[in-house]
């Protein structure tokens, strides 16, 4: 009996145990590929649905996922692909293909507070995602946008560490009004390019409505990485990079410098100043006494180092998911010195369910910046170099700063000329919190708050210093004398934003055919900010700290101010039938800038969509077209650009008057500030644009293009009226001016996979150009002037100036032509620049300033992306161009030995006599004018001959990589993936300007140059 109980339990004990065992941990592993082509899938993501447990594919498509279980279910999930779930059913080998989501008509776009599907959106928006943005290591994110989407102007002017970002314009318009993660005030700069997921552009009004004042120039959204399901994937990323300088010209030697020298002098009626024996001597460069120096090659480094490194983790489960990062840059400048500029940041993002219908979303970003530049900054030394003559060498024998040119070389040591130390620390929350009324369907409510604070500290030493002349008697170095003082000062700023924005969000479908979704949304802004600097001069011992210096020189200043705003916001989409969409949105926008009566504005934008695609009679073309979408949209929206209270009097004290009274004692007396305008109101504007979607062939090509134009009134101007002196103040500012501004974009794209080669194609092209409606100007005095010289119905984007005809030949040419000096054109050579008399009175001058070129804002803009991938390798190049606008040549570009300056080399190819020497000798003809000493007040004119066309083509990126196979050891100790990659910045540019950057700020050459940069990177995944 005994044992036939033992049996029993055995018997119980297997029952139990068989059926567990069949459900036992197992690794399974198989291949993603696509099923358009069978092409495997790398990077696709793979988990268990409802845990952390996941991976990526590799190169190859292949995976391995470890502790899966009979039942579970594996969520397959790729960029462009449909998201697919298959059940695990107890083999270890599991291959799924995915199938293409149609050039993503589902993809989920960020639009102003909350998404869409892109197949459902009836505005004007563009969008860019993280893996553009990160495939050449760039300090600034604004860079990476250039070419990549229609419509969007990216300008970088310029290449100092930590300024070296691209201005923006949406269609043209102006600066446009950055978001980040649904947070107004912040900047693209706050930003590391790999915190972010994806960048949204609303070009439209209807799209941007929602954001009302500010947003008339169009919306940029920024949206960060969030966390993903899976386990926790760590992944590193290092690049280090040499920079050099685009393009920058040539300066004279010292041969042509005394050869051009001479030529300035004699061309006025002065003396030879160097003899040919001179100017050999300069040529051949031995003798001590006659250098030959090139200043720009001594201050300037070859290559310049640059480092960037990135560190990320993500994961999550169901519960909870989280990003983090770390990051790191390091710039170096071009110059040979300790100048540098140091970022350090970080990023959380997490994303949790609290509760049942309860979830919280918690965002900061920490940013800390240090600049370290010479006391002449860096863009200033450029300018500096234009005042370096080579036949001056920039020290004495025995290593002294000499004096001549400025004693520039002693900038470039910090320790003798002092520094400026700029520290910035930015600190960025925000937290959403958001409850689904769960007896409601599709009804929610949130709140967001966030507070940005940010904290700049500035340290301005500057030394004086001592320069000296070589004594070639005693063979020593005589002090001259001083340049700069000993002076301190010391400056921080504060700013503190506080955002505050309750909302209500519902979503529903009806009867399976009517879609609804509303919200409506109340914001709050509040910014606050302070300043204060200190200075002392006069330091007897040069130490820099505030406590040192003497009292009896010190000043010191301060500025506060506070700026809030208050808003309502709505908007309603409706979709009947995937066919039909009707969006309205308002926005109802309070500023204290105005007057009670004017203080709230209306802004408002409807779009709809018609997809022709989903309507019965064109299924007939469904296997080639699989999305074709009508859109139209009108918006008004507005600007409250205005300064504070200038709908107020106000008085300055101490004013700039005194008074005297009594026994002559001055007393300060109080001054207005301005004349009120009780009626000053908001900037208006109103566009309207009409577009076509289409994606054909299963997402095999796909394209958009639209059609806009925008109005704006009630632009600020001072009314074109004298007032006598006596009347002791200026006219205020008022609504009077206005425009227009209209344009077209176009892109196309395509996506394709051959075998093992995939590639992927996208072409854009967009036109604006921007009209005065009214300008308000004074009465003219003849209808010639007004048709010369009025506004009102021209293009904004032109350049004004006299007409250059060509050079004159000869002093006869000069004597029978009309006066342009002033002096019977007695100052005139053969060479100088002729300009057209356009009103025919004999006289070159104002009168004859018409439009001679376009402005220097581009009118056409164009990019080309290629993505192209075979087996492990990738290759990304990214073009970008411009077109319809002119670089005017001025300053240092047209006027050597001006002011003390030096001569770029292209100055050689001039108009000069055979023999300097002889004023009667025969001219022999060049390019340029004849240099005259102190520049020539004829050839200097604004005018077309200075005038050159800016179109562009340039390399603007490209990136290498390979993605390493991972096995063995490497694979043991966690490492899933290694890619390796080659890429550069600003690497080739096609114009026709040979010696200056297209992108230059207004043609001249007193700035920090763009950097062509060079990449090597190593990208790590865990």
């Amino acid at each position: 009996m005994k044992y036939f109980f033992r049996e029993k339990k055995l018997l119980l004990i297997i029952a139990l145990v068989v059926p567990f065992s069949f459900v036992r941990a197992q690794t399974i592993s198989g291949i993603v590929s696509s099923s358009r082509n069978g092409q495997p899938l790398p990077g696709v993501t793979v988990h268990i649905k409802g845990t952390s447990n996941g991976t990526n594919t590799d190169g190859e498509g292949r995976y391995s996922l470890s502790n899966a279980r009979r039942g579970d279910s594996v969520v397959f999930s790729f960029v462009g692909f449909e998201v697919k779930t298959v059940a695990v059913n107890g083999s270890s080998k599991l291959d799924v293909q995915l199938e293409p989501s149609i050039a993503s008509l589902n993809q989920v776009v960020v639009v102003g507070f909350g998404t869409q599907k892109r197949k459902d959106i009836t505005g004007s928006i563009a969008t860019v995602s993280s893996k553009d943005l990160t495939t050449v290591p760039l300090g600034d994110v604004t860079n990476a946008l250039a070419g990549k989407l229609p419509g969007l102007i990216a300008v970088q002017g310029g290449g100092q560490p930590g300024n070296d970002g691209a201005s923006l314009s949406i269609r043209g318009f102006g600066s446009p009004l950055v978001i980040v993660d649904g947070v107004q005030g912040r900047t693209l700069n706050d930003i590391d390019p790999s915190s972010i997921q994806s960048i949204t552009v609303l070009k439209d009004a209807a799209s941007a409505a929602v954001y009302g004042v500010n947003a008339g120039n169009g919306v940029i959204i920024v949206t960060t990485k969030k966390g993903s399901i899976g386990t926790p994937q760590l992944n590193y990323s290092f690049n280090y990079g040499l920079q050099h300088v685009t393009r920058y010209p040539k300066f004279v030697n010292s041969e042509q410098y005394a050869i051009l020298k001479n030529e300035a002098s004699t061309n006025l009626g002065g003396p030879v100043i160097y003899s040919p024996e001179d100017i050999e001597k300069y040529k051949k460069g031995t003798d001590p006494n006659f250098p030959n120096f090139n200043y720009f090659n001594y201050f300037q480094r070859n290559y310049t180092p640059q480092y960037k490194q990135d560190l990320t983790i993500t994961g999550g489960s169901d519960k909870i998911k989280y990003f983090f990062l770390l990051g790191n840059l390091n710039q170096e400048a071009m110059w040979k010195s300790p100048q540098n500029f140091k970022r350090y940041n970080v990023q959380s993002n997490i994303d949790a369910k609290i509760g049942k219908n309860l979830d919280l979303s918690v965002q900061f970003q920490g940013r800390y910046e240090l600049r370290n530049d010479l006391i002449q900054s860096s863009y200033l030394m450029a300018s500096w170099m234009q005042y370096s003559w080579p036949i001056f060498a920039p020290k004495t024998p025995d290593g002294k700063i000499a004096s001549t040119n400025y004693g520039l070389t002693a900038y470039l040591d910090p320790a003798l000329t002092g520094y400026i130390k700029d520290e910035r620390t930015r600190l960025l929350a925000n937290a959403t919190l958001t409850y689904n009324v769960p007896f409601v369907k599709g009804l929610s409510a949130s709140v967001m708050m966030s507070r940005d604070m940010l904290f700049g500290n500035t340290k301005d030493w500057e030394k004086a210093y001592t320069t000296y002349q070589w004594d070639a008697g005693t063979k020593t170095s005589q002090a001259v004398g001083k340049r700069g003082t000993n002076e301190l000062t010391l400056a921080t700023a504060k700013v503190f934003m506080t955002n505050i924005q309750p909302s209500i969000t519902y979503k529903n479908t009806f009867s399976s055919k009517h879609n609804v979704e509303a919200l409506l949304l109340f914001n709050e802004q509040e910014t606050n900010s302070n300043s204060f600097s200190a200075n002392r001069t006069g330091y007897v011992v040069p130490i820099d700290q505030i406590f040192a210096g003497p009292t009896a020189n010190q000043t010191n200043s301060g500025a506060a101010s506070i700026d809030g705003k208050e808003s309502v916001v709505g908007r309603v989409d409706y979709n009947y039938m995937n066919k039909y969409i009707i969006e309205y949105s308002f926005r109802l926008d309070g500023s204290d800038k105005f007057p009670p009566k004017t203080r709230w504005g209306y802004f408002q934008g409807i779009s709809g969509g018609w997809v022709i695609s989903q309507e019965p009679f064109f299924q007939k073309f469904s296997k080639a077209i699989d999305n074709l979408k009508l859109r139209a949209s009108w918006g008004k929206l507005g600007d409250d650009i205005t300064g504070a209270f200038q709908f107020l009097a106000g008085y300055t004290y101490p004013g700039s008057n005194s008074y005297i009274f009594g026994n002559n004692i001055v007393t300060n007396g109080m001054s207005p500030t301005n004349v009120p305008n009780p009626n000053i109101t908001w900037e208006t504007s109103r566009t309207k644009d009409l577009g076509i979607d289409i994606d054909l062939w299963n997402g095999l090509f796909g394209g958009t293009i639209d059609v806009f134009r925008r109005n704006r009134v009630g632009l600020l101007a001072t009314r074109a009226l004298q007032v006598p002196i006596t009347f002791g103040a200026t006219l205020p500012a008022e609504n009077l001016n206005s425009d227009n501004t209209r344009g077209f974009e176009v892109s196309l794209d395509h996506d394709n996979q051959i075998g093992a080669f995939r590639y992927q194609v996208s072409l854009n092209y967009a036109f604006s150009m921007s009209r005065w409606g009214h300008v308000e100007q004074a009465d003219f005095p003849s209808s010639f002037n007004k048709w010369a010289r009025g506004l009102d119905g021209r293009n904004e984007n032109i350049f004004w100036g006299l007409k250059a005809i060509g050079q004159f030949q000869s002093y006869k040419e000069i004597k029978s032509s009309p006066v342009q000096d002033g002096l019977a054109n007695s100052t005139l050579l053969p060479g100088d620049i002729k300009y057209e008399d356009v009103n025919h009175d004999g006289v070159i001058d104002a009168n004859d300033v018409v439009p001679i070129g376009k402005g220097n804002t581009p009118e056409v803009t164009y990019g080309a992306n290629f993505s192209l991938g075979w087996k492990n390798f990738n290759l990304m190049l990214n073009f970008q161009g411009a077109s319809g606008f002119d670089i005017e040549e001025e300053s240092f570009l047209i006027e050597p030995f001006n002011n003390g300056m030096n001569a770029y080399a292209y100055f050689m190819d001039r108009w000069h006599r055979a023999d300097v020497s002889d004023p009667n000798s025969t001219w022999i003809p060049g390019k340029f004018p004849a240099t005259k000493n102190g520049g020539s007040p004829n050839n200097n004119k604004v005018s077309s001959f200075w005038l050159k066309n800016g179109t562009y083509v340039r390399l603007k990126a490209a990136n290498l990589s390979y993605d390493l196979k991972v096995g063995g050891l490497v694979k043991r100790i966690g490492i899933d993936k290694i890619t390796l990659s080659l890429s550069g910045y600003n690497l080739l540019t096609i114009t026709g300007i040979p010696y200056i950057d297209p992108e230059a700020p207004s043609g001249r050459l007193s700035y920090y140059p763009q950097q062509t940069t060079y990449n090597f990177g190593a990208n790590i995944q865990f």
